[in-house]
C-alpha cells in the first residue's frame, strides 16, 4: 500500500504502524532512504549494495537542479550544499548523523564527505598533494584505524565521536571549499588496555601485527610471542593486511612518513607493556616479574631504562603538599599495579591519536582572507549511538548516552518546542507534540546539573574521601529520586541471584533515557572519572630517550600538568566531556541542523542474504524510530515549515513569480503575498508571517522550478529579440559590403582602362623610336657598304700585288679609313697555293688551301685574335701556335713579320 511513497509525511494516516509497513516495504524493494519530512531516514542494508553508491549516482544528485529529489544520502548533501550556496536559512549548515552502534552512522558520514569531496575535485585547480577533499578522503582510514574497533555489534564500530568543519568562501555557484578541520570527543581509551569478551582492540594493532613485513617485527621484538594481552594475534583476520597497506598509504599521502616508523615502535611497546604481570616477592617484600624480555622490549622501544620502568608499575609516591618530601611505597596488590601500566598505556596511546589528529588537521587547515569574503562552514557530526548492554554499562556508556540525550533534547525538546512557539506567534498554525516528548525536558539537568550523576561523581573525585562503589551508588540513587522520575526504582544485583537472602550492596543504578532504560554499574566509576596520571610517570617519560615520546609529551603537557580549574580542582573525565558537548551545542545553534537517523532493520541479522523475517525485527526497528524522534519528527514536518528567509530576501529571490508590473515601489511583504495569492499550488507550501517567509521543501522546489520556467521564457524572448538584430546586423553587413565591392569593382576597372591607354601609348612610341633607330642603322650600314663598294671597285684594277711603299701605303690608308680591305694578288694566292686575301680593319686575313692565315701587328698566326685587345701574361711562347712560312713564299710586303 505504501511501497511509493518516498516522504513519511504524506501518509493519509500518521502512526506508528503505517510508519513501519512503509519502511518495511520499501527495505524489501531495495530502497534503503525514505524522507520524514527534512529528516532522512537510513535504513543500514548490512552489506554492500553495488550501484547504490558509485560515481554515477553521485553526477546524477550532482547535477541536478534545485528539487525535491529521491531519498538518499547524495541528495541530503546536495541539499546542504545548495543552501549553504545561495544562503537559504541560517549562514552555516551541519549534518547530524546519529543512531544505534551498527546502524550506518559511520558509513554515511564517509559517503557524505566523498560527495562533497567529489563536488569540488571539478572545480579545484590546487594540485592533488594540496586538494583539501583529497587530503579528508585519505585522513579518514587513517582515522578509522586509530579510533575504530570490532565490538559485538559492530564489526567498524566508532569509538569516538567527531565532528567534520568544512569551512567554504564564495557565494552560489563559485562557493568553494578553502579548509577543513576535524574535532573529536571523547575517545575510548579503556579499550586499549583491555575489551569486553568477543570484542577486539583497535584495528591499527591488528593491521600492523598482519601486514608489518617479518625484518620490522625481529626489530621491534614481535616474533615468536605465543599471547598477546591486549590483542591477540589469532583474531587478524584476511582484511587487515589489506587495510594495512591502506593506512601506510594514508600515512605517505599526508606527509607523515617520518611519523610512521615512530608509530609502529610506540604500538610494539605497548603490546609488549600488555603482557607485563607482576608477582610478590614475599622475601624482599617487593614486586617482579616473568615477563623480563617484554619489559626490556618495551623500556629499549620506549627510550627509557627498565627498572626506572617497572618501578613506575610498582612504586607509588605520595606527596601531602607541594613543599612536604614525598613518600614512597610499593603498590598494595597486582590489580594497583595492573591500573598503573594500564594507564600508561593508555596515555600513550590517547597522545598518539592526539598527534596524528593535530598533524592531519595541521595539513588541512589553509588561511583564510575574511576581509573580502566571510567564511561559511558545513559540519558534519558522527557522533556514537545510544549503548546498553545487559551488564557492565559503565562510565563510557553513561557518557556516550548522556552525549545521545543531549542532541536529542535539543532537536526534540528544543527545536520542536522552539518551532510551534515561534509558528503560533506568527499566526500560522500551531504544532501539538507528544507529552512525554516535553517531559524530557528535565532528564539532562538530573544528569549533568548540580545534583545529578555528573555532581555526584565529580563531587567524590574532587573531595577524594575515599568512598566505595557501593556508597556512590547509593548517593546517586538518593540524589536523583527526590528530583526526577526518570530514574527507576533499583533493580537487584547482577551478581546476586533473586533468591538470595543476602542482601548485596547496590552497585548498580538505572536511568529511563529517551531510548529506553539503562542500567549503569558504578564499579571503578570513580577512577575513570579521575584518570589520574601519577606525577613520576609524567616526568619519566619526559627524560625519555626516544624524541617521539618527548613530542607526545610536550603536545599534551597541558592535558598532563595543567588539569586544574580556577578552585585548585582538577577536570575529571565528565568535565571535559560536558564542556566539549557545550561547546558543540554553540556550535549547531549558529547551524541550520540537517538529520540523518540511521537505522538497523535488526539486531541478530548479520548479513543481508538472511532470510526476510531475520532481515527485520519490528520491534527492534519502531524501538529505534522512537528513540531517533522519528514520529515527532513526522508530525512536526508535517504542520512545519523548515526553510525560513525575510521578505524582503523572498521578494527579491522570487520577484519574477509577481504578475503586476506597479510603476510605484511598493512593500516587500505586499510582494510576498501577491505571489503566494497568484500561485494556488504555493499556498500550503509557503505562508507569508509576520516577520518571515516560512516555506517546505516542496514549496522551494516549486518556487525554483516556476522561476526558472520565467526566466527561461524571458530569456527566450530575448534571445529570440537578438537574434533577429543579429541576422539584421548580418544583412545591412552583407548589403554594404557588396556596395563596397561594386564601388572597389568600377574604379579599379577605370585604372586598368587608364593603365592600358598608357600603356599602348608607350608601346607605339617605343616602336617608333625602334624604327627610327633601325632606320638610322640601316643608312649607317648601306653607306658604309657603298663606300666599301666605291674602294673595291677603285683598286680591283690593280691586277699585281703591290710593293712594300704599296702595302705601307694600304695599312696607312687603312688607319685613315677603316673601310678599306686589301687583298692578296689571286695570281700570287694561287701559284702559292693560297687561296684569297681579304682585310679587314687592323687584321690582314690570308686564305690559303688548307688553313686561314691572319696578320696583325707583324705576327702571322693560326688563330684569329679577339675583337678586344687583351694582354696575355705567360711564361711558354706563342710560337708553337703560329705558322710562318718560308721568305721565299712570303708574298711580297709581309717580310717584317720576322721582326
Amino acid at each position: 500500500m505504501h511501497e511509493n511513497i518516498e516522504d513519511l509525511t504524506h501518509l493519509q494516516k500518521l502512526e506508528t504502524s503505517t510508519v513501519l509497513q512503509c519502511l518495511r516495504s520499501r527495505y524489501k524493494q531495495k530502497q534503503f532512504y525514505t524522507w520524514a519530512g527534512p529528516t532522512l531516514v537510513a535504513l543500514n542494508p548490512l552489506k554492500d549494495v553495488p550501484g547504490l553508491y558509485s560515481k554515477r549516482m553521485m553526477e546524477l544528485f550532482a547535477h541536478e537542479s534545485f528539487t525535491y529529489k529521491t531519498p538518499h544520502v547524495f541528495a541530503l548533501g546536495q541539499r546542504t550544499l545548495r543552501h549553504l550556496q545561495w544562503g537559504l536559512g541560517k549562514t552555516h549548515q551541519a549534518i547530524v548523523v546519529n543512531g544505534e552502534s551498527g546502524a550506518g552512522k559511520t558509513c554515511n558520514a564517509l559517503y557524505l564527505l566523498s560527495f562533497f569531496a567529489a563536488m569540488e575535485t571539478n572545480n579545484n585547480e590546487v594540485p592533488n598533494s594540496d586538494n583539501i577533499e583529497v587530503l579528508l578522503c585519505r585522513s579518514n582510514p587513517l582515522l578509522e584505524a586509530l579510533g575504530n574497533a570490532q565490538t559485538l555489534r559492530n564489526e567498524n564500530s566508532s569509538r569516538f565521536g567527531k565532528l567534520i568543519r568544512l569551512v567554504y568562501i564564495g557565494e552560489g555557484a563559485n562557493t568553494q571549499l578553502v579548509s577543513a578541520h576535524i574535532e573529536t570527543y571523547l575517545l575510548e581509551s579503556t579499550r586499549v588496555a583491555r575489551q569486553a569478551a568477543g570484542e577486539r582492540n583497535f584495528h591499527i594493532f591488528y593491521q600492523m601485527l598482519a601486514g608489518l613485513p617479518e625484518s620490522t617485527k625481529a626489530e621491534l621484538d614481535l616474533l615468536n610471542v605465543p599471547k598477546w594481552s591486549i590483542a591477540s594475534e589469532r583474531d587478524c583476520n584476511a582484511m587487515d593486511e589489506a587495510h594495512f597497506h591502506v593506512t601506510v598509504a594514508a600515512l605517505e599521502q599526508l606527509s607523515l612518513e617520518d611519523t610512521t616508523q615512530q608509530l609502529w615502535k610506540l604500538l610494539a611497546a605497548l603490546l609488549h607493556l600488555g603482557n607485563v604481570e607482576f608477582v610478590v616477592n614475599k622475601e624482599a617484600n617487593s614486586w617482579t616479574t616473568d615477563q623480563q624480555n617484554h619489559l626490556e622490549s618495551a623500556a629499549r622501544l620506549l627510550g627509557l631504562n627498565s627498572n626506572e620502568l617497572f618501578q613506575l608499575f610498582t612504586v607509588r609516591h605520595f606527596q601531602a603538599g607541594s613543599k612536604s618530601p614525598a613518600v614512597v611505597r610499593p603498590c598494595s596488590s597486582q590489580n594497583e599495579c595492573a591500573t598503573r601500566r594500564d594507564t600508561l598505556i593508555k596515555l600513550l596511546y590517547r597522545m598518539t591519536f592526539d598527534t596524528v589528529l593535530e598533524n592531519i588537521n595541521r595539513k588541512l587547515q589553509h588561511a583564510v582572507d575574511s576581509t573580502f569574503t566571510i567564511p561559511k562552514y558545513l559540519c558534519i557530526l558522527d557522533l556514537y549511538g545510544f549503548e546498553s548492554f545487559e551488564y557492565g554499562n559503565s562510565l563510557e556508556q553513561l557518557c556516550i548516552n548522556y552525549a545521545n540525550e543531549r542532541l536529542q533534547y535539543y532537536f526534540t525538546v528544543n527545536y520542536l518546542k522552539e518551532q510551534q512557539l515561534h509558528l503560533a506567534n506568527e499566526g500560522l498554525t500551531a504544532i501539538k507534540l507528544d507529552e512525554n516528548a516535553l517531559d524530557k525536558q528535565n532528564l539532562i539537568s538530573f544528569l549533568d546539573g548540580p545534583v545529578s550523576v555528573f555532581g555526584v561523581l565529580n563531587e567524590e573525585c574532587y573531595l577524594n574521601r575515599g568512598c566505595d562503589d557501593s556508597q556512590v551508588c547509593i548517593r546517586i540513587q538518593s540524589s536523583l529520586n527526590e528530583r526526577t522520575r526518570g530514574v527507576k526504582s533499583m533493580p537487584p544485583s547482577p551478581r546476586m541471584p533473586r533468591s538470595s537472602k543476602i542482601k548485596a550492596p547496590p552497585v548498580e543504578f538505572a536511568i529511563s533515557h529517551y531510548a529506553g532504560l539503562v542500567s549503569y554499574s558504578t564499579v571503578a566509576m570513580l577512577d575513570k572519572n579521575r584518570d589520574y596520571i601519577p606525577t613520576e610517570m609524567v616526568s619519566a617519560l619526559s627524560k625519555s630517550r626516544n624524541y617521539f615520546v618527548k613530542l607526545l609529551l610536550g603536545k599534551d603537557a597541558l592535558i598532563v600538568n595543567a588539569t586544574h580549574t580556577m578552585n585548585g580542582r582538577r577536570h575529571t573525565v565528565l568535565a571535559k566531556f560536558k564542556n566539549s558537548l557545550d561547546n558543540l551545542m554553540r556550535i549547531l545553534n549558529v547551524c541550520d541542523v540537517h538529520y540523518i537517523r540511521c537505522i538497523r532493520p535488526s539486531l541478530s541479522a548479520p548479513y543481508y542474504t538472511t532470510s526476510p523475517s531475520q532481515r527485520w525485527d519490528e520491534d527492534y526497528v519502531d524501538a529505534q524510530l522512537n528513540a531517533c524522534g522519528v514520529i515527532d519528527t513526522i508530525k512536526v514536518s508535517s504542520f512545519g515549515y523548515p526553510i525560513r528567509m525575510s521578505h524582503e530576501e523572498f521578494a527579491s529571490r522570487y520577484k519574477y513569480l509577481s504578475t503586476k508590473r506597479p510603476k510605484e515601489s511598493i512593500e516587500a511583504i505586499e510582494i510576498c503575498r501577491e505571489i503566494t495569492e497568484s500561485y494556488v499550488q504555493l499556498q500550503n507550501e509557503i505562508r507569508v508571517g509576520k516577520s518571515q517567509m516560512y516555506a517546505t521543501e516542496k514549496g522551494i522546489e516549486l518556487a525554483e522550478r516556476w522561476k526558472f520556467r520565467i526566466r527561461h521564457q524571458a530569456a527566450s524572448v530575448i534571445q529570440r529579440w537578438w537574434r533577429e538584430r543579429l541576422r539584421r546586423q548580418r544583412a545591412a553587413v552583407t548589403l554594404q559590403n557588396w556596395w563596397r565591392t561594386v564601388v572597389r569593382t568600377r574604379a579599379v576597372n577605370r585604372v586598368k582602362r587608364w593603365w592600358k591607354r598608357k600603356r599602348s601609348t608607350a608601346q607605339m612610341l617605343s616602336k617608333v623610336r625602334q624604327i627610327c633607330v633601325s632606320v638610322r642603322i640601316v643608312q649607317r650600314t648601306v653607306r658604309r657598304w657603298l663606300i666599301r663598294t666605291r674602294a673595291i671597285r677603285q683598286k680591283s684594277a690593280q691586277i699585281s700585288l703591290p710593293s712594300t711603299d704599296s702595302v705601307a701605303q694600304v695599312v696607312a690608308d687603312e688607319s685613315c679609313d677603316h673601310d678599306v680591305k686589301l687583298q692578296v694578288s689571286p695570281k700570287w694566292a694561287e701559284n702559292n697555293n693560297c687561296a684569297k686575301l681579304t682585310q679587314s680593319p687592323n687584321l690582314i686575313s690570308l686564305q690559303l688551301s688548307r688553313t686561314n692565315f691572319f696578320y696583325s701587328v707583324g705576327v702571322i698566326s693560326i688563330r684569329r685574335p679577339p675583337t678586344v685587345r687583351a694582354r696575355f701574361i705567360t711564361r711558354k711562347t706563342c710560337l708553337p701556335f703560329s705558322f710562318i712560312p718560308p721568305r721565299s713564299q712570303l708574298p711580297s710586303g709581309l717580310t717584317d713579320a720576322y721582326l
